[in-house]
């Protein structure tokens, strides 16, 4: 087999796995949609009016297209890093705990560090993140290869370990006492990144976004590491026949999967609130978790689910503004999107037997 072919084949399959991703979306776009309708209905709006300033809040200016947009940068980094862990066969659900993690480490480094030139020092608090990261991670993926303790379980109470002993250090001896609620000292403006456009949120952090996708993409799908990775999560003992150091590649997965998160959690704090708080994470591990779930741990669908999520989000909090309507109506509208996702194939098949044999019957 050629280069040519190969290379061919490759593209093939790329948009194929993008064309997949669009009808899905689109399944998800009028499934929500159609949710959307029956809840604010229920509430006594009118539903396509609502909807309509909803979208009108995250899409309907450039300004709010970069809102959007900004939030959902964080969540494109921990969504990479969660989906790297799964196609090693590796469940990181303390991604939660890792994304505080990455948020205290640039918290610390970007108050206590400095000043300095804004890129060294912007650097230097997300290279602390990830290392923070990388190293609870790494420590739950070596008790798993070390001792075979379930990461499910590891990883799940992880969440709890971290994100309590950050609130110890927020509210004691890392406290701000300038401030009553429990937050550190702000960061230098030099580990803050600039705004593109002014009072939208949106930094030159989303280069390190793009860089960040591009090289999960790459390492996911053309690295031999990456290889090495997913035959490990697909066919552990066949792998492991094959001369695979199953055991580094469970470890070396979480820990890259951990940087990730936690550096999401950095731009956390350089790119947005410029300190560490008691709830800074706001769920954005969690919601890494459900997408890479819904994406099936593959790094382009990952990205296009996280846009979808992201104008959910953001459209649900312009609904919100015009109406009574809660915010967390995108909670409820993304649950049941979790559902359909995971039922519509099994639907589809359904519906094909369904035609198959109708039309086997009208064939006799």
């Amino acid at each position: 087999m050629t280069t040519t072919t190969v290379l061919v084949a490759q593209s093939k399959r790329a948009t194929a796995q993008v064309l997949r991703t669009l009808r899905n979306g689109i399944f998800v776009l009028v499934v929500a949609i159609l949710a959307a309708i029956l809840l604010i209905q229920v509430q006594g709006y009118a539903a396509l009016p609502t909807i309509a300033a909803g979208f009108e809040y995250s899409l309907g200016s450039p300004t709010a297209i970069a809102r959007t947009v900004a939030w959902g940068l964080p969540l494109v980094v921990a969504a990479l890093g969660v989906s790297l862990a799964f196609r090693s066969g590796m469940f990181n659900l303390g991604a939660e705990g890792q994304v505080y993690a990455g948020s205290m480490a640039a918290a610390l480094t970007g108050a206590y560090i400095g000043p300095m030139f804004s890129p060294i020092h912007l650097l230097i608090s997300t290279l602390a993140a990830a290392f923070t990261g990388a190293l609870i991670a790494g420590g739950l993926g070596w008790l798993r290869a070390r001792w075979n303790v379930d990461e499910v379980v590891s990883s799940l109470l992880s969440n709890y370990i971290v994100i309590l002993f950050c609130t110890f250090l927020v509210t004691g001896p890392l406290r701000d006492p300038s401030r009553q609620s429990g937050t550190t000292q702000r960061v230098f403006e030099t580990a803050m990144f600039a705004e593109i456009i002014p009072r939208t949120g949106l930094t030159w952090s989303v280069l390190i976004v793009v860089i960040i996708s591009v090289f999960v993409w790459w390492l996911s799908e053309r690295s031999a590491t990456g290889y090495r990775w997913r035959m490990t999560g697909s066919a552990p003992g066949f792998a492991a026949a094959s001369g695979v150091n199953t055991a580094r590649s469970q470890i070396r997965s979480m820990m890259m999967s951990g940087a990730f998160a936690a550096v999401a959690g950095s731009l956390l704090v350089t790119a947005s609130q410029g300190r560490y708080w008691t709830e800074i994470g706001s769920g954005i591990g969690w919601d890494a978790v459900l997408i890479a779930l819904v994406a099936k741990a593959r790094p382009v669908p990952t990205i296009l689910w996280v846009g979808i999520y992201s104008i959910m989000r953001s459209t649900a909090r312009g609904i919100e503004q015009v109406s009574t309507v809660p915010s967390e109506l995108s909670s409820v509208l993304i649950a049941i999107i979790i559902i359909a996702v995971a039922a519509r194939a099994g639907l589809f098949s359904r519906i094909t037997e369904y035609m198959r044999r109708m039309t086997s019957r009208k064939g006799r």
